[in-house]
């Protein structure tokens, strides 16, 4: 069985053809096209509370099972700002249900377990004239990132004439090829929090000790206020100093952030970004990273960095004098960049540590680590009286 998500901005039943032709049977397909992906607010029912299924009734949700019983799943994607569009990003941001909230270590990294017995290979299509050379192999490299934690093997279908079935190898992110720059004083940041999340935001709690910290030198910007988008896009052009602020979702944007940025021109000034995460290691990070630093090539901005802080899940459910130790160092780090005009690189790297787990590491979290964070997982899905059906599956 092979499952066609048609996420594109149109429909052509042309490229339906010449998939069959390509592949040798009749596809199934499911348009999700134009905005059709209900975005991923970060709630975790799909893990917690009805383990296997999103809580959002829509034409995704009701096709999850075609998912998991494919042998196949290709997918037909825009590109966006340098970038695969918002309705892409969301689609990829909703995929969770098919894991377990369980971690393992991969390669020094954390993963989450598998729900299914296998996946289906994943083949993505997408247009990319619109792609610089730097964007091109960006956009590859979280494909293929992105396709090796859903343990599916990679393909890509060239743009060519003839449609061709590429196996898209092991890649590593195309980051750190601009260098973080410097600026004058700020007198004022604007700060965008870009957390889907309609409550207990860890994002939110972080920027709320920002502010306390710096208060009117910094604006604080919510991007789940949707009817202000329109308002905050056109001062973005004569704003000087802005920082996107965000959660890590499935090695990148989450999906609503994604539709914010594409509406933005090109201006002048400065641009930075702060990723934060719950998986510990900044390396799952680094896929963003690369995007960001060609985002800021798109927007004419000077890019003043990005810090990555992992290991931050927990900190909602800190008593309040452990949540204010742990912030401290990315408070302390927006402050300089304020004070500055720079990310102090040393205090980036000190955020960032551990980029990926030693040996020694990873044996105690095989012994221990792994039976006190799956034991959180328990214990959540017992308080929703969800732990008999927390292997549940379609």
């Amino acid at each position: 069985m092979i499952t066609v998500y048609d996420l594109r901005n149109r429909q052509d039943s042309e490229t339906y053809e010449k998939l069959e032709d390509l592949l040798g049977e009749s596809l199934e397909i499911i348009s999700l096209v134009d905005n059709a992906v209900s975005k991923c607010i970060g709630c975790w029912s799909c893990w917690l509370k009805t383990p296997g299924k999103c809580v959002m009734k829509d034409n995704m949700s009701s096709s999850y099972s075609n998912y998991v019983k494919s042998n196949k799943v290709i997918l037909l994607m825009s590109t966006s700002q340098g970038f695969l569009n918002h309705n892409a990003k969301a689609f990829f941001d909703r995929t969770i249900p098919h894991y377990l909230p369980y971690i393992e270590l991969v390669n020094g990294e954390c993963h989450h377990e598998a729900r299914y017995d296998s996946y289906p290979d994943l083949v993505f299509y997408y247009e990319d004239n619109d792609l610089s050379n730097q964007e091109k192999e960006v956009v590859k490299d979280y494909l293929y990132r992105t396709a090796y934690h859903f343990k599916s093997k990679p393909y890509l279908i060239s743009n060519d004439e003839k449609m061709a079935l590429v196996e898209l190898t092991k890649r590593h992110p195309s980051r750190r090829n601009i260098p973080f720059s410097v600026t004058e004083k700020i007198e004022r940041l604007i700060i965008y929090n870009g957390s889907p999340r309609r409550s207990k935001s860890n994002s939110t709690l972080i920027l709320d000790a920002v502010h306390k910290k710096l208060g009117d030198r910094v604006l604080i910007r919510d991007l789940k206020e949707r009817d202000k988008w329109d308002e905050w896009v056109d001062s973005f052009t004569s704003e000087r100093d802005i920082l996107f602020f965000m959660p890590l979702y499935v090695h990148a944007m989450p999906g609503h952030v994604m539709e914010f940025l594409e509406m933005l021109d090109e201006s002048t000034g400065s641009i930075s970004f702060f990723v934060q995460s719950g998986f510990p290691e900044s390396s799952q990070s680094h896929y963003l990273e690369a995007y960001f630093e060609q985002l800021s090539v798109r927007l004419g901005r000077n890019y003043l960095g990005t810090a990555i802080k992992g290991g931050m899940e927990s900190l909602r459910m800190m008593p309040e004098k452990s949540q204010n130790k742990k912030m401290e160092p990315l408070v302390f780090a927006i402050e300089k960049l304020i004070q500055s005009g720079e990310f102090d690189m040393s205090d980036i790297e000190k955020l960032a540590a551990p980029v990926s787990f030693n040996k020694i590491t990873q044996f105690l979290f095989n012994v221990i680590g792994n039976k006190i964070i799956n034991g959180f997982w328990d214990q959540q899905l017992k308080n929703n009286e969800a732990y008999n059906i927390r292997f549940e599956r379609f």
